[in-house]
């Protein structure tokens, strides 16, 4: 309800004499603008508004030196890409190392990317593959430090029945002041079945799914099983974002939005005016950067992972430091010198907003 109809409802309710219905009609309609503005979502749950945002950056976590996380860095890559195109960051998540970083810096780099972003852009805070009561404390510690989502990961290392999956998520949505998200990662030991992703779809406290698992066909079973709901499909798998957008995904969580916030912008944007040909031009750039995750030594470990994007933000000027979170990284003179080779050749197109 607008203020115009707010408006007519007082009126006739004044009119009327009706003081008790003018009462309700308030109430609903201040319950529904909180929502809104919270979680933008409406009354209508299966309504999707421009608050959820459409590209969303996985960030790695700066550090001032090996083993020092950097929460001014943090703040200055948040500022960097939220004014080029990202409206959402999702910090400690894989590309963020989350495993090595503990309580005392969790709450320091979620308040940097907070202040960086800004208050039109949405946070997103990993709070990893672990126990529910330990997600639950974390997801209560985001909130508390203006994080918008909390999202988990099945547990680390044990592998778990889809019942009990289904139990542990909602569990830790029951008990989260703050919406949950779902990350799907390869690289965990369960995964979600579809008919376990559209069952937690219809919790009211989890409202969307990243999925980077590099099968079309799955997300579009997803995406299909979790029609009609305000549950937000996220593509997490750069190749594959425009071929999702078309499926019907709703965005992108990408690591490579780190230093590429326009493309992503761009290409999303396009893919939802049906602007065939530029998002598949973007796509194209997008494609050619990936190479930067084909490089040799690149799967070594996450550190060398993480560390292209680093110094793609360096590269870019948005960070000053490409130091790694183990003290025992330490890439060749090769690697550096191939990532510096795909950053060059790829970033020669101006990085804009059309």
């Amino acid at each position: 309800m607008d203020l115009d109809r707010l408006t007519c409802v007082q009126w006739y309710c004044m009119v009327y004499q009706d003081a008790t219905v003018e009462f309700l009609i308030f109430d609903v309609w201040c319950f529904v603008s909180l929502l809104h503005k919270k979680y933008g979502v409406m009354a209508n749950q299966s309504e999707v508004t421009p608050f959820f945002p459409r590209v969303i950056a996985a960030l790695p976590t700066p550090c001032k030196e090996a083993g020092v996380v950097d929460p001014e860095g943090m703040t200055r890559l948040s500022q960097e890409v939220s004014r080029r195109g990202c409206d959402g960051l999702f910090v400690l998540g894989s590309t963020g190392e989350m495993v090595l970083i503990d309580e005392d810096d969790r709450r320091p780099l979620t308040v940097a990317a907070r202040t960086g972003g800004g208050d039109n852009i949405q946070v997103l805070v990993g709070i990893g593959g672990f126990g529910a009561k330990q997600a639950i404390r974390y997801a209560r510690m985001a909130a508390d430090d203006q994080a918008d989502v909390a999202v988990a990961m099945a547990p680390f290392f044990q592998v778990l029945g889809q019942s009990e999956l289904i139990e542990h998520f909602e569990r830790i949505a029951d008990k989260s002041p703050i919406p949950i998200g779902i990350y799907h990662h390869l690289r965990m030991t369960t995964s979600f079945t579809v008919e376990t992703i559209a069952q937690l779809s219809r919790h009211p406290n989890i409202v969307a799914y990243k999925d980077t698992s590099a099968d079309p066909k799955r997300l579009q079973e997803i995406i299909n099983a979790t029609a009609g709901t305000a549950f937000h499909i996220y593509q997490g798998n750069e190749p594959l974002l425009l071929e999702s957008m078309n499926g019907g995904a709703y965005g992108c969580v990408s690591a490579l939005a780190t230093i590429s916030p326009e493309w992503h912008r761009e290409l999303i944007d396009a893919a939802v005016r049906g602007d065939l040909a530029l998002a598949e031009h973007y796509q194209k750039q997008l494609n050619r950067l990936v190479a930067l995750f084909r490089i040799s030594g690149v799967r070594t470990s996450l550190s060398h992972f993480v560390h292209t994007l680093k110094v793609g933000a360096v590269h870019q000027g948005w960070l000053t430091s490409a130091a790694s979170l183990l003290p025992g990284f330490q890439p060749t003179v090769e690697f550096e010198d191939a990532i510096q080779k795909v950053l060059n050749e790829v970033l020669v197109e101006p990085l804009e907003i059309r």
